[in-house]
């Protein structure tokens, strides 16, 4: 499994109003702010059609005539009417966009596509209709598309002189994460943190690309870089929890364990009701046989991610899956290491109650027969062997569990099956020596 940690935030909007900036996200009224007044309907009109520049204004009317953004009005605007003083265009451009925002807020996902689709088509020149449809379209699931329009749009923008345009590449480059465009998603990202080195989702997704293409040094330097920065928007879909958790994962993958130990706690000091830190960190300690701290973070991933079990949803319960077999499955690692055979079968059944492996099958073989439960080890083991049938090192334990309880008929046949190879040679000739000895010792005793 990728490491990776989520929040629970959505993707990233781009907003068009205060009103709405506080159920969506991102940078209230960075959108309004960036339609100029008069600019859209520039683009609606033809210019041969361009009326005439409007007429000074008469004596003793100071300010008629003239279009101002929320200036001189007597009375505060909030979001009752669209101001008088913005041209026609820019009421529409707006109109269409708060609209669509907030049918996307209450996830109404067609009818804001619709209207950020009629929005693109009134003004083809205008960026920001394409960022909000390719947002849009990333959270339908349609990354394709919203690739395409994450593209237009920044077409629209070559200089990248509107500061949206900025958040709309760092977004592309997320999708083309989300597609397996890894590389691509680098050459987009690396001009862009050079452009903008404050700009934590581009260092973020800069090392996130890396660390999909196994370059661990660039992941690690980015995600350190990101881990000094703060997100742009106040609700994020990333932080800089998932810096340090992706900084300390990629040091572990990198084989620097001690390095990756600081960043990882760092994750669950920000983050401590993620189950995804405290199982990272768990995992990590274990690897670094801090055995007593590993069992507490293990434990404590368990306890938050049996919730996401209920009621997640089918990515979040995919994900909370992993997390629950696996930390079941190393906790039964630890205790038996420590000869606590009654707490690693306890916790090697309930890993096998989430996926019946046949490595968890063996784990919990090999702790039975410790147990001296003979038959429930015997079908773990065959267990194991019906799922995974090429698994030499399976039918080896099985054999040695035959030969020791004098069933050498048995054992014999099953180490029969192992390839003669130097890996399994050392175990078979082991079992044919037990076998030889008891029936040395049988023929003694039939004297």
């Amino acid at each position: 499994m990728q490491a990776r940690l989520r929040s629970s935030h959505s993707p990233r909007t781009f907003c068009v109003s205060a009103r709405v900036a506080g159920t969506v996200g991102g940078a209230a009224l960075s959108l309004i702010l960036s339609l100029t007044p008069g600019y859209a309907e520039a683009q609606a009109v033809p210019a041969a059609a361009a009326k005439p520049a409007a007429a000074k204004p008469p004596a003793g009317k100071p300010g008629a005539g003239k279009k101002t953004f929320g200036k001189g009005r007597g009375k505060e605007y909030h979001g009752e009417a669209t101001p008088k003083d913005i041209v026609p265009g820019s009421k529409v451009i707006l109109a269409l966009l708060e609209l669509g925002t907030n049918r996307m807020a209450i996830g109404k996902m067609e009818e804001a596509l619709q209207a950020f689709t009629d929005a693109v088509q009134r003004f083809p020149l205008e960026p920001d209709p394409y960022y909000m449809r390719a947002t849009c379209y990333q959270k339908m699931g349609r990354l394709a598309e919203a690739e395409a329009d994450f593209r237009e749009g920044i077409s629209r923008d070559p200089k990248s002189s509107k500061p949206e345009t900025h958040k709309a590449r760092a977004e592309l480059s997320r999708v083309l994460i989300e597609r397996g465009q890894h590389a691509a998603a680098i050459e987009m990202l690396e001009p862009l943190s050079r452009e903008k080195p404050t700009m934590f989702e581009a260092q973020y997704n800069l090392g996130v690309a890396h660390e999909a293409m196994r370059h661990w040094n660039e992941a690690i330097a980015a995600f350190t870089n990101a881990t000094k920065l703060k997100p742009l928007d106040a609700k994020p879909r990333y932080s800089q929890a998932d810096a340090y958790y992706h900084l300390g994962d990629t040091l572990r993958k990198a084989g620097r364990l001690d390095e990756a130990e600081a960043p990882t706690r760092e994750a669950v000091q920000l983050a401590p009701d993620r189950p995804h830190t405290h199982f990272n960190l768990g995992s990590l300690l274990t690897m670094r046989k801090k055995y007593d701290e590993a069992i507490g973070e293990l434990t404590a991933a368990v306890q938050l991610v049996e919730p996401i079990m209920q009621s997640g949803t089918e990515d979040e319960k995919v994900e909370a899956k992993y997390m629950l077999f696996q930390s079941h499955f190393r906790l039964g690692v630890i205790y038996l290491n420590r000869e606590r055979l009654a707490d690693a079968a306890s916790e090697f059944e309930k890993a096998k109650a989430v996926d019946a492996t046949p490595e968890v099958l063996t784990y919990l073989g090999q702790t039975r027969a410790k147990q001296g439960d003979i038959a429930k080890a015997e079908a773990e083991f065959r267990a194991a062997l019906a799922k995974s049938p090429q698994q030499h090192a399976i039918r080896l334990h099985l054999a040695t569990l035959l030969v020791n309880n004098k069933r050498c008929p048995e054992g014999l046949r099953e180490a029969a099956l192992v390839p003669n190879e130097p890996a399994y040679a050392e175990t078979v000739n082991r079992i044919k020596g037990v076998c030889d000895y008891q029936r040395q010792m049988d023929a003694r005793g039939g004297k």
